[in-house]
Formats: C-alpha cells, sequence, structure tokens
C-alpha cells in the first residue's frame, strides 16, 4: 500500500512474463540496471507497455532530458539520462542559448552510490570503486558530459567531463566550466540563470540561490539544479565556472515524473 493505494507488486526476472498487458501499464519505468539496451527495453512493449522510460545513460535508444529536449511521440523507447545529465543539461543549454558555448568540461562532486564497495575489495570495472566509500574520495569516469550531448547535440566532441565520488550518502554539485563564445561577467551570468529559472520552461527543473549551502542543505530538493550564485567565477572575459546543486536521487526522481507525466 502506497498513499493508500494498493499497488500490485511481482517478482519476474524474465521480461516477456511480466503481466503489463494485464494490468493495463502504460509506461513502465526500466530502472533495474541491467535492461538498459533497446532491444532489452523493447521487450516491454511486447508484454503490453506503450511506452519505456529507462532511467539511465544509454547508447541506442533517444535520450530526453526533460524541460532541455523533446523526441517526437511516437518514440516509445527513451532514456532519461542521469541525475548528473540533468543537472547539467539545463545549465548548458541555457547559457548556450544566451550567450554561447566553445567547449566545456564538468567536474562533479558526488556522493557515493551502489556501484562502489564500503569495504576495499575487488572491482573489476574500476580500481577505485572498489576502496571503501564511506572514507575516499574516489576519482572516476562518468559519461555525464557525453550523455548530455545526445540530448544537446550540438556540443559533441565539446564536452566532456570526471566525477570524484565522496563520502557522502546523497547531496552532489557539478562544477562546469566552459570557454563562452563572447565576452561576458559574473553580473551577466547570474542574470541570465535567475531569469530563465522564472519562465515556464524551467521553473520546476532549475533554481538559483545565494545561499551559502552545503550538502545536506540540497538533500529533497526536488530541482534537477540549483546554481550557486556566489560561486559563478569569470576569468578574462570568457572563461567561465558556474556550479549547481542537486539531491542526485530525489532531485533525478522527480525529473523522471516530470518526463512521464508530459508524455
Amino acid at each position: 500500500v502506497v498513499d493508500g493505494k494498493v499497488v500490485k507488486y511481482t517478482s519476474i526476472r524474465e521480461i516477456e512474463k511480466l503481466p503489463w498487458k494485464d494490468i493495463q501499464a502504460d509506461i513502465v519505468i526500466e530502472s533495474t540496471g541491467i535492461f538498459t539496451n533497446k532491444p532489452d527495453a523493447e521487450k516491454h512493449l511486447t508484454s503490453g507497455a506503450k511506452f519505456v522510460v529507462i532511467s539511465g545513460p544509454t547508447k541506442d535508444t533517444p535520450t530526453v532530458v526533460h524541460g532541455v529536449n523533446t523526441e517526437d511521440g511516437r518514440v516509445s523507447v527513451f532514456s532519461c539520462a542521469s541525475c548528473t545529465t540533468n543537472n547539467i543539461s539545463p545549465v548548458i543549454e541555457i547559457l548556450g542559448r544566451r550567450l554561447g558555448i566553445k567547449k566545456a568540461i564538468l567536474n562533479t562532486t558526488h556522493g557515493y552510490t551502489a556501484s562502489q564497495a564500503l569495504v576495499d575489495a575487488p572491482s573489476k570495472k574500476e580500481p577505485r570503486m572498489g576502496r571503501a566509500a564511506g572514507i575516499n574520495l574516489a576519482p572516476a569516469a562518468t559519461g555525464a558530459a557525453i550523455a548530455t550531448t545526445k540530448a544537446l547535440p550540438q556540443y559533441a566532441g565539446k564536452f566532456d567531463g570526471i566525477a570524484v565520488r565522496v563520502p557522502v550518502p546523497v547531496g552532489s554539485i557539478s562544477d562546469i566550466t566552459f570557454i563562452a563564445e563572447r565576452s561576458t561577467t559574473i553580473e551577466e551570468i547570474n542574470q541570465i540563470l535567475i531569469e530563465e529559472s522564472k519562465t515556464d520552461r524551467y521553473k520546476k527543473v532549475l533554481t538559483v540561490t545565494d545561499e551559502p549551502l552545503v550538502s545536506t542543505d540540497i538533500i529533497k530538493s526536488p530541482f534537477a539544479a540549483t546554481v550557486d550564485l556566489e560561486m559563478t567565477r569569470v576569468v578574462d572575459g570568457d572563461l567561465v565556472k558556474v556550479m549547481a546543486w542537486y539531491d542526485n536521487e530525489w532531485g533525478f526522481t522527480n525529473q523522471m515524473i516530470r518526463q512521464i507525466q508530459s508524455i
């Protein structure tokens, strides 16, 4: 029972056996982290679903970041990318449209995740992910910037990034550095972001703050991005840094809900 409503629960590994047709499920959220390629995800359609929304980056489906880009309504399987992609894409879209971005790089300081070990252990994928998550800063690769270029293809080959996994369970902040196409100032950057945060397009997706936040302050924020205006920097007119907080669980969940509601 969830919020007073009875929700049917099943435990079936084979997608083909899931009862989507019987329960008249229109939309399936594929969040196992396993069936993230298009052929596997499409099996949900065979089982009776009309749309499949994948809660992670994919290589072979369209990527939709709510508020940033849209897909043709005929697309039945798509990815909502990741928490970090949903955090940085609005910032990139806004400043790219209003100011112009030549190229950019990301560093996200990210709470530890289930892909890390809680005590030192072997890790086939990445040795640093096998180090104890609760006591280490662990530099790692991230596909968030590349996934952003699937939502904003004009930045393909011009945007990349890294992550540093840190010993907090939730609450993250992205550090976006880019070369602007024209000279700008801290004041202009912040004013653009303030203005865009009030638009119908972004008012539920991106907000701004001039408060001295720390990571626990962002927990349970429904926004994909909370731009920290005090951290904006501009060097020599065109080298720009913008930082944006996000609850890497709750914020992303809200983004997925917003996207599903728009179908």
